[in-house]
């Protein structure tokens, strides 16, 4: 067994030749450590690559490319992060859908705007190495084509646990990219975040404006409603819904339900429907009542003139046909009458929609009295009518016979006379009275 001491005094026991004394190893244990410890701590860089001769045209037409795109991806991202939808989806309340858009982008590993970083790092070594010389050496056009073309950006390093290495393995793993492949990686993470912001601008344009205008709505809705006395419910639910979405329009706006608008624009407009009823309601109670009054004043002058009616056509009609008793006053005035159960609905402590209410039902019985009275006059008044009616109709044919030269006939000018006599005598008999107008009107047509 050979013993060693190391530096601090540790002593090692071997139980096996020495290392210096076996045939086909190092010189010594010293020298293997070292070449050891090199290979561990070696550096894994880009693979070597190759090239043959670059032209320094190829070279310039490249990095023009690249400093190009890096100019345009500049400038987007700069537009990116002014823009005030991406400002908005940056904050740390961001939920749901759009949480879930844009996680692919907030996750990566680097970032983008790290990726730009080294995108406008490596280019600016690339313009420094390739100068402004119209010619660049053999060597440098190399090193510039592999920087331009390679995998030369080293965009990740992680560090190996002991345990998962081999004797052979690297401490740290690096990952490199070429220029064109960081390009690429920067484009699938640009696109997500275009799409989401777009997408959102778009909910977002549309909703907005829609909201603020809602909430005026129902703002004034819900004050109109407390002055008239109308339940709230349903303008304190589709206030609610306006709050759950604008609250959607600042954390999750790809959450909004495509509908959201019209589903809330068909609320407001019934609500506002309910509550415009109502105020015309309101505002022609005063003018309805004072109609009520008016109808009681209607039924009581029909009721007057059906009596009227009656009584004329029973003095100047010979048995009349299709009178109707009117009902008496007592509907009207009496204990039970309408203009009784009117008095309590106009009493001043109740609220406007009880009396709206019960008006309401009040005028359709007295219309409905009303309309019943107009009839009875109609009828009582109907055998006058057609008095007036035949009368009007003798006349006529008077005027006719006068004009045709008919007037010397006897015939005629007696039945004249008796259809006269019998129509503006008292009592007139419309049956008699019909009948020689009618054979007066026949005859004188022949």
């Amino acid at each position: 067994m050979a013993i060693s001491r190391n530096r601090s005094g540790v002593e090692f026991a071997f139980n096996q030749p020495s290392l210096r004394d076996r045939p086909g190893t190092f010189a010594s244990f010293a020298t293997r450590t070292v070449l050891l410890a090199i290979l561990c701590s070696r550096r894994v860089g880009p693979p070597a690559i190759e090239f043959n001769a670059v032209e320094t045209r190829d070279i310039d037409m490249r990095l023009q490319r690249y400093t190009a795109a890096e100019h345009r991806i500049g400038a987007n991202l700069q537009e990116l992060e002014q823009h005030s939808v991406y400002q908005l989806l940056m904050t740390d309340a961001l939920t749901g859908a759009t949480a879930k858009a844009l996680r692919v982008v907030n996750d990566a590993d680097p970032s983008l705007w790290e990726l730009f970083t080294l995108l406008g790092t490596s280019l600016d070594s690339a313009r420094q190495l390739r100068g402004t010389g119209s010619r660049v050496s053999t060597n440098y056009r190399l090193t510039l084509a592999e920087r331009l073309s390679a995998p030369s950006i080293l965009i990740r390093s992680h560090q190996i646990p002991l345990g998962e290495r081999g004797l052979t393995g690297a401490p740290i793993r690096e990952e490199y990219i070429s220029i064109e492949a960081l390009i690429d990686r920067m484009s699938s993470l640009y696109e997500p975040v275009r799409n989401v912001v777009t997408h959102a601008e778009k909910v977002l344009r549309e909703i907005l404006p829609r909201l603020n205008s809602a909430e005026a709505t129902v703002t004034r809705l819900h004050k109109d409603a407390l002055v008239l006395g109308l339940s709230t419910v349903e303008i304190d639910r589709i206030d609610e819904t306006i709050a759950r979405i604008r609250e959607l329009s600042l954390t999750d706006p790809l959450s909004i339900p495509a509908n959201a608008r019209q589903s809330f624009d068909d609320a407001i407009h019934a609500a506002s429907a309910t509550v415009s009823e109502a105020r015309a309601s309101h505002d022609a109670l005063a003018a309805d009542i004072t109609g009520a009054s008016e109808l009681l004043d209607t039924c009581r002058d029909l009721i007057e003139q059906a009596n009227q009616h009656r009584t004329e056509t029973f003095q100047k009609i010979s048995q009349p046909v299709g009178l109707r008793q009117p009902p008496s006053l007592a509907a009207i005035d009496g204990e039970r009458g309408l203009a009784m159960k009117l008095d309590p609905i106009l009493a001043s402590n109740r609220s406007w929609q009880s009396t709206r209410r019960e008006l309401d039902s009040w005028s359709v019985g007295a219309t409905r009295l009303r309309d019943q009275l107009a009839r009875v006059v109609a009828s009582n008044r109907a055998p006058l009518e057609k008095r007036n009616e035949l009368r009007g109709r003798l006349d006529a044919f008077r005027a006719k016979m006068a004009a045709t030269g008919f007037s010397e006939d006897l015939v005629l000018r007696d039945i004249s006379a008796e259809a006269h006599n019998e129509l503006f005598t008292s009592p007139t008999d419309l049956v008699r009275a019909e009948r020689l107008v009618t054979e007066f009107g026949n005859r004188l047509a022949t």
